[in-house]
């Protein structure tokens, strides 16, 4: 038997912050942020998102019961209140779309902090882009 805890991924992402001192896209986190570029420590807070994570509803990953998270903080731990399986729910992984400025195809990344080389899959064209 594995010792591994499921994870469920969170619907709900926090809002996109670009830093203070460098204007770089900070991690999509609440709380004390440290910005991967400049290393500037960012207090994130958004009352909006810490409230919809209360709400969130999830399914237990062994039983599919439906779940209140009621956790305003994403990881957090959860029992199932029917079969007692153990589950994380972890922050919700976002994505954006960029256009590759060659062929225009779009592309599903996630974003980094700072520039970032992309070779284009359709065309092999490799551009920058910053975050």
């Amino acid at each position: 038997m594995s010792d591994e805890i499921p994870e469920i991924e969170s619907k709900i992402a926090s809002p996109t912050i670009d830093c203070p001192s460098c204007d770089s896209i900070l991690p999509h986190e609440l709380g004390e942020v440290t910005c991967h570029v400049c290393a500037a420590v960012v207090k994130v807070d958004h009352k909006p998102t810490r409230d919809a994570w209360m709400d969130e509803k999830v399914s237990c990953p062994s039983c599919s019961k439906i779940l209140r998270v009621g956790v305003d903080e994403r990881p957090c731990a959860l029992r199932c209140s029917s079969c007692s399986t153990v589950f994380k729910v972890t922050r919700k992984v976002v994505k954006v779309e960029v256009d590759c400025p060659s062929c225009e195809r779009q592309l599903r990344i996630r974003p980094k902090p700072g520039k970032r080389r992309l070779d284009c899959p359709a065309c092999s064209e490799s551009f920058f882009v910053t975050f």
